[in-house]
């Protein structure tokens, strides 16, 4: 540009502009946080300053809506963005792309810390991490429902398993409202545990970003909203470099949202492909089940017990006979024995018999009610007796009396 040439004032601005962005056109620039405004079109308005100067700022809505919380008034921050001039006015501004803390160098430290908490309470274990189902038929997807995210997860799904039941549960996945909009989402879910509408795994996703765009998925509650959940979970929060602690807590982490629906979906092809496999699988143990049945029962029909029915009973009738005759002469033995004995009784009864007495010419007296009279002193005159002899009785009167 000449110094002997005039030139118009927007032609100077734009010419300031131009060495602006391009000799900076990314700086991180320090300071205190001063008339900070948010505009309704969403833009963020404000000042930095320092005991110096002052430098107008400016974020856009995009990025403003990522921000986790929105500065205050006298907040020291660092920001990063692009210098420029704003031509209206003949100033320049720095057009800002994310803004963090000052002096927490920090949201590295506060991540590591969080981190080192949650593991120690073993949130991060292995041992606790549930396995992801093999054939799942319903997948839960907390993501924001017009983003990108979903759209690429539904195009994966529909062209690997079309037969899955996709459920949506919106959320905001950055700035403010993330942490609570997340942990409520996965409360809802929460909520369908052993109905009909419970999901089998639930997928946590959104793009990549910087570690501000991410930061939800680092907080405290979010991250334990993920570890309370009842179903299996996958983090698919940002690209396969980006960590955050959703993913340590998660049961599984996918590198990107299109990597977790391909992990949680079973690809159509592989399914009838195993379907097919286990029917033939199952075909053919039931030939061999079948082969073994009738070769068992070739062999039980050649047995001759089987041709010959009757010579099932041919051991037992022989042993029944065995035991009858034995028993026969069990019981004949008993009865000899027990006439012998009988013999023997018999014999000392006729021994000790009265009528054995009586055959060697004694008599017994005996009263008219038949009470045998022992004594002299029972008869009177005029009593009627018997007399008993040993091969009959005679009736008799006693006569006087005793002396």
């Amino acid at each position: 540009m000449s110094v002997h040439q005039p030139v118009t004032v927007s032609e100077l601005t734009q010419a300031i502009r131009s060495i602006l962005e391009e000799d900076f056109e990314t700086i991180l620039v320090e300071g205190e946080i001063s008339q900070i405004k948010r505009h309704s079109s969403g833009h963020l308005y404000f000042s930095l300053k320092d005991s110096g100067a002052v430098l107008p700022c400016c974020m856009w809505r995009n990025q403003a809506s990522r921000l986790v919380e929105v500065p205050r008034e006298g907040d020291a921050v660092v920001v990063s963005g692009r210098l420029t001039v704003y031509e209206p006015r003949g100033a320049y501004q720095l057009v800002a792309n994310h803004l963090k803390p000052a002096g927490q160098g920090d949201l590295a430290a506060r991540f590591e810390e969080l981190k080192r908490k949650l593991a120690a309470e073993g949130l991060f274990e292995a041992s606790r991490k549930k396995d992801l189902p093999v054939w799942p038929f319903r997948v839960a997807v907390v993501t924001s429902p017009t983003g990108a995210v979903i759209q690429d997860i539904q195009h994966v799904l529909s062209r690997r398993s079309p037969h899955l039941e996709l459920l949506i549960v919106p959320a905001a996945v950055q700035g403010a409202e993330c942490v609570p909009s997340v942990v409520r989402a996965l409360e809802r879910l929460a909520a369908l545990e052993g109905t009909e509408q419970a999901p089998d795994v639930v997928v946590i996703a959104r793009g990549g970003g910087s570690m501000e765009d991410l930061w939800g998925f680092n907080e405290e509650l979010l991250v334990r909203a993920v570890a309370a959940c009842p179903f299996p979970t996958v983090s698919a929060v940002g690209h396969e470099t980006d960590t955050t602690l959703c993913d340590h807590v998660a049961d599984l982490r996918a590198p990107t949202p299109s990597a977790a629906a391909e992990l949680v979906g079973p690809e159509r092809l592989a399914l009838l492909a195993e379907l097919q496999e286990s029917l033939e699988r199952s075909g053919d143990a039931l030939l061999r089940l079948v082969e073994r049945r009738r070769e068992r029962l070739d062999s039980l029909a050649g047995r001759p017990s089987l041709s010959r029915p009757e010579m099932l009973l041919e051991r037992p009738r022989q042993s029944l006979d065995l035991f009858t005759d034995r028993l026969e002469r069990a019981g004949e033995l008993r009865l000899e024995r027990t006439g012998y004995r009988i013999a023997s009784l018999a014999g000392r009864l006729d021994a000790l018999s009265p009528l054995r007495v009586l055959s060697r010419g004694y008599a017994a007296i005996q009263t008219s009610e038949g009470r045998v009279v022992t004594s002299a002193a029972a008869l009177h005159a005029g009593d009627a007796v018997d007399l008993l002899f040993g091969d009959g009785k005679v009736a008799a009167r006693v006569e006087g009396s005793v002396r």
